[in-house]
């Protein structure tokens, strides 16, 4: 494109960073001072001193705040370049882009005039500023642009992370296991004849019960007396010498005095409740319009006797389902400790013994055992020295080796008993 076409269209800022890339490959008109093309889009602002000189993009779409300060000053150093030039160049700048398409006006020698070198210079120095700027700013926002991908590394520094394995060995209660088992089929039991089953565990809270009142003693030993009347009628051998131990370890302390409770967490938390119940009642009555005397009489004579009931009643149902459960874990651990190891003794003699005892169980005759599978059994040991009598069966504690990983991952290296 010429010198002179250029001055015959007006262009925006943001159209010099594509003429100075292009600016190598066009030919030069005039002045080897500057680029035709770069002289021509100066000058071009001399057409319209009403020409907007910023771009009419959103800045958004253009460049940063700082880019926009960098076409300001540009703009200001142009206005006062172009101050310089007289009237007379003015028009002449003028004239050569308005004829720059005019056949007749190309030959004649006001086409071929143009501006003083010292004018032409000065706005190569303005241009040259601009780009410059504009460079820095291209390089700083391709900075910005480009992720840190060291950012991590740095952030972290020279931590050193300890990697390596702790070790942690893990106490396994082999009663609770069997307590949990026991207790979940004794549940499923009731719920499908539909009763309930109370909780078993052994758990203890303790608590301090400080005797103040003469009333204090005497409910304390009314409530150990009813107990024992309890047990008395009980049918359960197991359930009523297990109630009776717990009375024979209670005591009624003198006034001023303290007595120490274990009690198991199941147990007291249902009397909790029922007290709790008995104190919510008093309170609606209240608001109903009960006196305070007529709720203390009440409290003396029913509430205590239906707090002595229920109370019975979930101590007995408790002590009951304990010993239910706890005779069953029992004997699981027997089951498995009852297993002998008897030199010689092979499946096919244990079939032989469990086969004779099913006429009786069944009540009918059964047919004779298989002669290929007794055979084949025969060459088995009764007994697998590896797991007789295995621990997991008979011991009430385990230990379990554990391997943690710093993320909190576990492995397991062995259970011990």
């Amino acid at each position: 494109l010429s010198f002179r076409i250029l001055l015959g269209f007006p262009i925006g800022i943001h159209q010099f960073r594509g003429a100075a890339e292009m600016a190598p490959s066009q030919s030069r008109r005039s002045s080897p001072l500057i680029p035709a093309l770069a002289v021509g889009a100066g000058l071009c602002l001399l057409r319209s001193s009403s020409w907007s000189f910023l771009a009419a993009k959103p800045a958004s779409q253009v460049r940063a705040e700082h880019g926009r300060t960098a076409m300001r000053g540009f703009k200001e150093d142009f206005e006062s370049w172009r101050s310089s030039l007289t009237p007379e160049e003015r028009k002449m700048v003028q004239n050569q882009a308005t004829g720059e398409y005019n056949k007749k006006f190309r030959k004649s020698p006001e086409f071929s005039k143009n501006l003083p070198d010292e004018k032409l210079k000065s706005f190569a120095n303005i241009l040259g500023k601009f780009f410059d700027t504009e460079a820095a700013d291209y390089k700083k926002e391709l900075e910005r642009k480009v992720p840190n991908y060291n950012q991590l590394l740095e952030k972290a520094g020279d931590k050193v992370m300890d990697l390596s394995l702790k070790p942690r060995i893990v106490e396994m209660d082999r009663d609770a296991d069997r307590r949990y088992h026991w207790t979940t089929v004794k549940e499923k039991v009731a719920a499908a004849k539909g009763e309930r089953f109370a909780n078993p565990s052994p758990y203890k809270e303790y608590f301090n019960v400080e005797m103040t009142t003469k009333e204090d003693q005497d409910f304390l030993g009314e409530l150990f007396a009813k107990m024992k009347a309890d047990a008395a009628e009980m049918k359960d051998p197991q359930a009523k010498k297990a109630l009776e131990d717990f009375i024979a370890k209670q005591s009624v302390p003198a006034i001023g005095g303290k007595h120490v409770f274990a009690v198991e967490k199941a147990l007291s938390d249902q009397i909790f409740a029922t007290a709790n119940a008995i104190f919510a009642a008093v309170k609606n009555s209240k608001e109903q319009g009960m006196t305070d005397e007529q709720v203390k009489t009440w409290l003396e004579k029913e509430g205590k006797d239906i707090y002595l009931n229920v109370s019975k009643k979930w101590l007995t149902e408790y002590i009951k389902a304990n010993a239910e459960v706890e005779k069953d874990v029992q004997f699981m651990k027997d089951f498995f400790r009852s297993e002998k190891n008897v030199p010689g003794r092979t499946k096919a003699d244990v079939l032989k013994e469990m086969w004779a005892l099913l006429p009786e169980v069944m009540g009918k005759p059964v047919p004779p055992i298989d002669e290929g599978l007794l055979e084949s059994m025969s060459k088995l040991p009764a007994t697998d020295p590896e797991h007789f009598q295995h621990p997991w069966g008979t011991a009430e504690k385990l230990y379990k080796s554990e391997a943690v990983d710093p993320f909190g991952t576990k492995y397991l290296l062995g259970i011990y008993a």
